[in-house]
């Protein structure tokens, strides 16, 4: 595994690895404090929540780079114990097992200087025939979906979609003044506002979407993987392509929900938020932390 490889999954995550960091974890590095969990980070004054803070069953991003810097607070501040032989410091990563005699009974060296694992989403693997597959695999028997499947919710959309909150003033201005421009009357924002109601009341579950929208993709592809039923309402192409009509649907959507963007999910004729984004007044976080929650599949069953 290359250096870059490694950097890559130590960022991103890795399906194919377990979790690795407890919920009741927590690292300290000088003004950086990471936890409990994945979730809070406080970096001086500035505190928020990781994206992935509601995720499970694999290692999220920065996991792994996260418990490296546990490891090394550890060691840094225990130098003394850890370091007995200073030689050895200079080292690239590597894996060595002895036996109770001292003879090697298993050694793996890396040419790269961040792996020591030649399996590195397991890298007590080697250990199997010792302890047994399954404490091998998943040393700290933390959550563990078997790894490499595709999770709908998830994923590069994910920050991107968070990072659409820093945009929504400009969306929201730009919302109101499309429908207007294009000489939208009172008569057609009511006909618009009846359109909403009578469709989310005869569906369980709705949905606004754009055609070309990834993040509207990828709410179908949530429903889709749960299996759930759902009217999809295309609202068009995208915003910047609507007509007179469309626009003022949309400009409907926003006065009903307090969200700019689309999807906008409707369960029960109750906004839920969109793919990633909940309801203003925090009762609901949006589609994909209902899905990764279970409340999703509760709501949908009652």
């Amino acid at each position: 595994m290359t250096t870059s490889t490694y950097f890559f999954i130590s960022t991103a995550g890795d399906k194919n690895a377990p979790e690795r960091f407890r919920d009741d974890d927590v690292v300290k590095a000088g003004f950086i404090t990471i936890g409990p969990g994945v979730g809070p980070t406080k970096i001086g004054p500035l505190s928020y929540n990781q994206w992935f803070s509601d995720e499970k069953g694999y290692q999220r991003p920065v996991e792994l780079a996260t418990v490296r810097l546990k490891n090394m607070v550890e060691v840094l501040t225990k130098w003394d114990k850890y370091v007995t032989n200073i030689l050895s410091i200079p080292l690239r990563g590597a894996t060595y097992l002895f036996d109770e005699e001292g003879r090697e009974l298993y050694s793996y060296k890396s040419r790269g200087i961040l792996t020591y694992s030649e399996t590195m989403p397991r890298p007590l693997s080697f250990l199997s025939p010792y302890i047994g597959e399954e404490y091998a695999r998943n040393p700290l028997q933390l959550e563990d979906n078997g790894g490499g499947d595709l999770v709908r919710g998830r994923g590069i959309l994910k920050p991107a979609g968070k990072a659409m909150g820093f945009l929504s003033f400009l969306f929201k201005l730009e919302n109101k003044l499309q429908a207007q421009l294009l000489g939208a009357e009172e008569s057609d924002y009511a006909a618009a506002r009846k359109e909403i109601e009578d469709t989310i009341s005869k569906n369980k579950v709705v949905i606004y979407t754009y055609k070309l929208s990834p993040f509207s993709s990828e709410t179908c592809a949530v429903l889709d993987e749960i299996g759930a039923e759902y009217e999809n309402v295309e609202v068009g192409l995208e915003w910047f392509l609507l007509g007179k009509e469309k626009s003022v649907l949309r400009s409907e959507l926003l006065r009903l929900t307090d969200q700019s963007s689309l999807p906008h999910v409707f369960i029960d004729g109750k906004h839920v938020g969109g793919l990633f984004t909940g309801t203003t007044d925090k009762k609901y976080p949006g589609l994909a932390t209902l899905k990764e929650s279970g409340e999703l599949k509760k709501m949908l069953d009652n």
